[in-house]
């Protein structure tokens, strides 16, 4: 028996390979491209409709008002100085904010257009591996799985993350299955790089894969060399940078919830997207029952029905899926712990390829087609029920900052402490954080959960509530006092808003703005702050 020129082996150095999917039976074309074409639009649909319904969040609002407003030599010294991530999203984001706007639908667009580009891929990653069953169905569970929709409408760079990295796992699999052919190994090698080049945990995925093709493709070495050459020059580039953007401040939080319960809480943001802390509220691990489910059946689906070509390609996903997880458990077991979902979210289209393969099982047949259509269309639901649950969504600062008004006196704004740079860009009159000493204020609002931020708070006598408002999840609890009085830090810090750290953003009307924050430590400073109202008073 003849074998195959394209095979790819089902583990390092394995000599048995899989089939080529030329070897199928042959489809209409037509019908397949209509599907595919059906799939990414609705993928795109259910991405791109939404993008304005929810309020920017804390690290959205770092890029629209810290990293990308400036130059382009600007937006490059604010990534090293204030970012934890590798330049490319924001090289591009640059751009894209310059042609179509930094509000919640201009800038979300491009993680929209990725995340869209990224159900596109499903189909030959399923193809590659096994059938094109396997590919359309895994295009089904891109285009509808909550964690992509999710940061498929965020202004941070984990969608460009997930397209190259899907993109560098399709062409390791075409090398693999071309045993080393140089055009297939260049562009996992150009993948490779972007993706490294996008978020900084794309290490652990295509560090994985390098170690397979160079041990699986060792008889050509001279091919694969140059190539995994290549993707660790790209990596070793971005050493300098990640040795200057090195900050614990920027990670601290997350040692805060213990290794085992991010993991858990990675699995079920995997199955309904960010439901937990993310959103300052408890993971609804109920929604994830479902889908877990539908996990499972595939699981004993490939398990009792798989043909070997089937499992093989399973084994290949579960490889560098769980190898993500694992890689980044032995980092943060050796003290550098960047453990939370997204940072994990290389690791999701090989395990979406993995339950693709159980459900499009050829011996399977309807059963599993059917299962995933079920799956699918609970994801579908359930995305359109984020869009009107405000307490699936991100805090409604928008709301807020609406609620609040603008400033008449000095006040102080008491919150999440994720919330200052959010209420600062949607407040939009020079709004400052507050971060020590003290300063003369007549309102105090403190934005809250409604259970604890309507109790009576613990504010000198001069103040009384005159307004609780409410804004979806959120409660706003005024306090103000007919004469400016001197509060301190440690005291605002000490009112209770629900959560477990607060923050504290002060502003004023613009009579004050030259003044605000005199006596108090701020960013901006109150030099700077000073200065830029002097300007605006100028312009």
């Amino acid at each position: 028996m003849q074998n195959s020129a394209a095979t790819v082996p089902a583990a390092p150095g394995a000599a048995e390979a899989l089939a080529s999917p030329r070897e199928e039976a042959p489809a209409r074309r037509w019908a397949i491209v209509a599907a595919v074409a059906g799939l990414t639009a609705a993928g795109a649909a259910i991405r791109f409709a939404p993008l304005g319904v929810q309020s920017f969040h804390h690290d959205e609002v770092i890029t629209v008002m810290r990293v990308i407003p400036g130059s382009f030599g600007h937006m490059l010294h604010e990534v090293k100085a204030s970012e934890s991530n590798p330049p490319l999203y924001y090289v591009l984001a640059w751009g894209w904010a310059r042609a179509f706007g930094r509000d919640e639908w201009g800038i979300r667009s491009l993680s929209a257009l990725l995340g869209t580009l990224t159900v596109a891929l499903g189909y030959p990653i399923g193809r590659q591996l096994a059938s094109r069953r396997v590919g359309l169905i895994l295009a089904g569970l891109l285009a509808f799985n909550p964690m992509l929709i999710w940061y498929s409408q965020e202004a941070r760079s984990y969608a460009l993350l997930v397209f190259f990295g899907a993109l560098s796992f399709l062409f390791f699999l075409r090398a693999l299955d071309s045993r080393g052919r140089s055009r297939e190994l260049a562009l996992w090698a150009i993948a490779s790089a972007l993706a490294l080049g996008s978020h900084y945990f794309a290490f652990f995925a295509v560090g994985i894969e390098a170690a397979w093709l160079a041990v699986a493709l060792r008889h050509r070495w001279k091919a694969v060399l140059p190539a995994l050459a290549a993707v660790g020059a790209a990596g070793a580039a971005l050493l300098p940078l990640i040795a200057a953007q090195t900050n614990p401040n920027h990670i601290g939080w997350i040692e805060e919830s213990a290794l085992g319960e991010r993991f858990f809480q990675t699995g079920v943001s995997f199955l309904i997207g960010e439901t937990g802390h993310v959103i300052a509220e408890p993971p609804r691990v109920h929604y994830a029952v479902l889908p877990a489910l539908g996990v499972a059946l595939a699981a004993l689906a490939l398990l009792a029905l798989g043909t070997r070509r089937e499992r093989r390609g399973a084994a290949i996903g579960l490889v560098v899926g769980l190898g993500v997880l694992a890689l980044a458990g032995a980092a943060a077991l050796a003290g550098k712990d960047y453990v939370v979902e997204r940072n994990l979210l290389p690791a999701l289209v090989p395990l979406a390829a993995v339950v693709a393969l159980g459900l499009g099982a050829s011996r399977a047949r309807f059963a599993g087609m059917l299962v995933g259509v079920a799956l699918c269309a609970y994801w579908l639901a359930f995305d359109v029920y984020v869009t009107q649950t405000p307490n699936l969504q991100r805090p409604d600062y928008r709301g807020v900052a609406t609620a609040l008004g603008p400033a008449r006196v000095p006040r102080a704004i008491v919150s999440w402490r994720l919330a200052g740079d959010p209420l600062r860009w949607y407040l939009g009159d020079g709004a400052l954080r507050w971060y020590g000493g003290g300063e003369a204020v007549r309102e105090v609002d403190l934005v809250g959960k409604r259970n604890v931020a309507e109790r009576p708070a613990n504010l000198p006598g001069a103040f009384h509530l005159a307004a609780v408002l409410r804004i979806n999840r959120l409660t706003v609890a005024r306090y103000v006092s007919s004469k400016p009085v001197l509060l301190w830090m440690h005291e605002l810090d000490a009112l209770q808003t629900g959560y477990a750290t607060n923050t504290i953003v002060l502003d004023g009307p613009p009579a004050v703005r030259r003044t605000l924050g005199e006596h108090a430590r701020t960013a901006p400073s109150h030099a700077l702050a000073a200065r830029r109202a002097e300007e605006a008073v100028r312009g």
